[in-house]
């Protein structure tokens, strides 16, 4: 039997000001949706406010380059992940985002280890923290593609060296890139 699907949302402290519901409903909700479309399993998503876990929601993610700071992130959930350790899941099946107010530098506004368990996302773009989630389960840059329903969109997986404002939000993966995470939930259930 396939596992169950778990995302850990820690909300940064620069967030505290956000109301967990509206960022699910933003941010969330439809990549959800999307995922168990893909999975045929529900991607449960847990909240973590900064009062609930300050020793990682006080990360300072903007003081060095974004691969130093995905680092140490890892670092601070290699610390604490045993707390969040529910039924039967694993580096596979549950992942960790830090959600944070601002990018991570001036061209980057998330971060992930692809088919790795931890990744930091700002909240500017309805797609990045979904991207960077994408990255966590195996889908790739490369994998991208632009549908035409009445207008162009970009699927989740956009690299933003070729994003448009010009075109929507797909609130999708790509058919490959479906394709990827199936193939990632596979290989380790």
């Amino acid at each position: 039997m396939p596992r169950p699907l778990l995302l850990v949302v820690f909300i940064h402290k620069d967030l505290a000001d956000h109301d967990a519901d509206d960022i699910y409903e933003k941010q969330f909700r439809w990549l959800s949706k999307e995922f168990e479309i893909i999975s045929g399993r529900p991607l449960a998503i847990i909240f973590k406010s900064p009062s609930d876990a300050p020793a990682l929601t006080h990360l300072s993610y903007k003081i060095d380059s974004p691969d130093q700071t995905l680092f140490s992130w890892y670092q601070k959930v290699d610390q604490y992940k045993d707390d969040y350790t529910i039924g039967s899941y694993n580096d596979h099946t549950r992942k960790f985002l830090l959600l944070t107010r601002d990018n991570l530098s001036s061209t980057v506004a998330g971060n992930a280890s692809q088919k790795g368990y931890c990744a930091i996302s700002s909240i500017n773009g309805d797609q990045t923290p979904a991207h960077e989630v994408g990255h966590m389960f195996g889908a790739r840059h490369e994998g991208f593609e632009v549908y035409y329903n009445g207008w162009w969109d970009e699927t989740i997986m956009t690299p933003s060296t070729i994003a448009s404002t010009l075109r929507g939000n797909a609130k999708r993966f790509s058919d490959k890139n479906r394709e990827n995470i199936r193939n990632y939930l596979e290989e380790h259930d």
